[in-house]
This record gives C-alpha cells, structure tokens and sequence, in this order.
C-alpha cells in the first residue's frame, strides 16, 4: 500500500457513505408511506451502512505510512 492508496482510501470511503445516506432516506420514507415494516427493515441497515463508512477508521498501516498516532 502506498500513500496515495491511503489517501485516497479514506474519501472513497465517506464519498460512499454519503451516497448511500440519501438513498436510506428515501427509502425509509417510502417504505414507511407504503409498507412500514419493509421499509423500515430495508432501510435501517442502509443507514448504518453508510455511517459506518462515513465513520470508518483508517487501517492501520495506513496510520504507520502516514505517520499518525490517532
């Protein structure tokens, strides 16, 4: 792995986060409006779907490489 992988590894990472996060959305409301349970059975695992990646945590050789203590 190298530094641009690295970099690179986390954007991709919260750029899909943030694009499944509107789908959840619509999803949750329309399942709601439609059938609630299915949509809410569809719908809250895509929620944390994406804020598990918006919220993922770099690997850590990606912390050594870039030379982060966090």
């Amino acid at each position: 792995m190298d530094r641009i992988n690295c970099e690179t590894e986390k954007f991709s990472s919260r750029t899909v986060g943030l694009l499944t996060l509107p789908f959840a959305l619509a999803l949750g409301f329309l399942g709601s409006l439609i059938l609630p349970l299915v949509g809410l059975f569809f719908s809250i695992p895509l929620f944390l779907f994406s804020f598990a990646l918006m919220a993922a945590p770099e690997s850590s050789a990606c912390r050594i490489l870039l030379k982060r203590n966090s």
